[in-house]
């Protein structure tokens, strides 16, 4: 809604009404400015297509070798079921346990239709492995759409759990002892994209899509529904704010991005198992969201470059990795409780605090 406000320093004019524009966004008072949400006044868009533009530059700059170049892919596959995490967890305040489940049901979804009869080329195969793992969480979110909180974490472990014997015994769908290998590589447009440099470029064009559409929720009124439900679910809900709707609507968005980074790993690493998708990877994509910030759809980005790159780094401490590891994990919590990006917009608020008590008292801020 937009409020009308005089400028500091400057009495309002005699006579004036502060009034509202309704129509067209524009105000009858003079100085009037329109006062918006801070979600509203970020450029999301912008920080996509800079941020798209300095990963397809930068990256294969400094991925020289062939292990640097699939810690990057890896990077951009965790990012995206991190920011479907991002939509289950952060916005929706929804802790859900089978992230790891969507992923592996995305990635024999897609193994199966690439070695069956189907014939199904790569985009079908990924097609089909973000529609099945929406599907299960359609179901999965209307099964326990009452529980909350704790109760709906278990629900959701006793359905990773389901799954996980499920992958043990169909062999017909997941292969033997859970294992599908041999599935052909990415094929796109006649050519197949088989070293780590080639594969990249999918990888970046899918990350891209994936927050394009986080973009697009982060300034929609499904964010907001989803965030008063989050906070205060009988409140919302007492002021009609449809909370089961838009805390489904974000669990199958989210779950379907792990069915959607399962199905692409398949075809990369040719092999596709459930001992890839265990309760480390559950955990791992939790501590992604936490380490980058849980209140951005940055974070995760952020988070699964911490979790691939610091293991890698370390690797040449092998006795005490693990313990410099953890440690690396607490002093970033401690200081940064927000995560890397609350940390750093913080510091980016304190700032702008400074800059603003510089400036002289008769300063005028900017009209609209």
């Amino acid at each position: 809604m937009n409020e009308a406000t005089t400028p500091v320093g400057e009495p309002a004019p005699m006579g004036a009404a502060p009034t509202t524009g309704l129509a067209g966004g524009e105000t009858t008072a003079p100085y009037a400015k329109r006062l918006r949400p801070g979600i509203y006044r970020r450029h999301h868009y912008l920080a996509v297509v800079v941020f798209v533009v300095a990963t397809a530059v930068l990256a294969p700059m400094f991925a020289e070798s062939r292990s640097t170049q699939f810690l990057v892919n890896l990077w951009l596959v965790y990012s995206i079921t991190g920011i479907g995490f991002y939509w289950v967890f952060g916005l929706a305040g929804r802790f859900a346990f089978c992230q790891t489940f969507m992923m592996a049901l995305g990635g024999y979804m897609g193994a199966w239709v690439a070695q069956s009869s189907l014939g199904g080329g790569f985009l079908v195969q990924v097609a089909l492995g973000v529609v099945l793992s929406a599907g299960v969480a359609t179901a999965v979110g209307l099964l326990v759409r009452r529980a909350q909180a704790f109760y709906f974490a278990i629900a959701t472990i006793a359905v990773a759990e389901m799954g996980r014997v499920f992958f043990s015994k169909a062999e017909w769908f997941t292969g033997m002892n859970g294992t599908r290998t041999g599935i052909p590589p990415i094929r796109l447009f006649g050519r197949d994209y088989i070293a780590e440099s080639e594969v990249f470029w999918i990888f970046l064009g899918g990350l891209a899509l994936v927050l394009l559409l986080a973009a697009v929720i982060e300034r929609s009124p499904l964010r907001r529904d989803a965030v008063a439900a989050r906070d205060n679910a009988l409140v919302a809900a007492v002021a009609g704010v449809p909370t089961g709707r838009a805390q489904l609507t974000l669990f199958v968005l989210g779950s379907a991005m792990g069915g959607l980074s399962g199905a692409l790993m398949g075809p990369w690493t040719g092999t596709t198992g459930d001992t890839s998708f265990g309760i480390e990877l559950a955990i791992g994509i939790f501590l992604m969201l936490l380490l980058g910030g849980i209140g951005s759809m940055w974070g995760p980005v952020v988070g699964a470059a911490f979790y691939v790159a610091v293991p890698d780094l370390l690797s040449g401490f092998d006795k005490y990795a693990t313990i410099v590891y953890g440690a690396l994990l607490l002093v970033t919590i401690i200081l940064m409780p927000e995560g890397i990006v609350g940390g750093l917009g913080r510091l980016r608020l304190r700032l702008e605090g400074r800059w603003r008590r510089m400036r002289p008292k008769g300063a005028v801020d900017a009209v609209g």
